[in-house]
């Protein structure tokens, strides 16, 4: 299983990289997409350790931490509620124009800054 945890662990950085080049490049909403990610994956690592199975393919922020069995205050889950927003399958272009319209950089900046905070609180439950 450690094997399975180092891949989600590993992903979250490349998704968290991902976020600042699309932070620098003024991606935002990709900034949010790829804050998303990084969660859900160090989240999956996390499912993986405590349940000794692979996690379920999900990208609901809240249902992963209920199956890691991580506590979460308050702030946290709300964060978790807002980024799980921006979790991006597919989207018909009026949907996309109009999420864009309530993101700039300052907004970007903020979730990336607190997702930054939250996978390094979560990465100490790995150890």
């Amino acid at each position: 299983m450690e094997k399975d945890v180092k891949y989600w662990v590993d992903l979250s950085k490349y998704d968290i990289k991902t976020s600042d080049a699309m932070f620098k490049s003024r991606r935002y909403l990709y900034v949010l997409f790829t804050c998303q990610q990084a969660v859900e994956k160090i989240l999956k690592a996390l499912v993986t350790k405590y349940t000794r199975q692979f996690p379920p393919k999900t990208h609901d922020l809240l249902k992963l931490i209920e199956l890691s069995k991580i506590d979460i205050d308050e702030i946290q889950k709300e964060f978790l509620s807002k980024l799980s927003f921006y979790y991006i399958e597919t989207r018909y272009p009026q949907e996309i124009a109009k999420i864009l319209k309530d993101i700039n950089g300052k907004m970007a900046l903020e979730y990336l800054k607190n997702t930054k905070a939250l996978i390094k609180w979560l990465k100490l439950k790995l150890k």
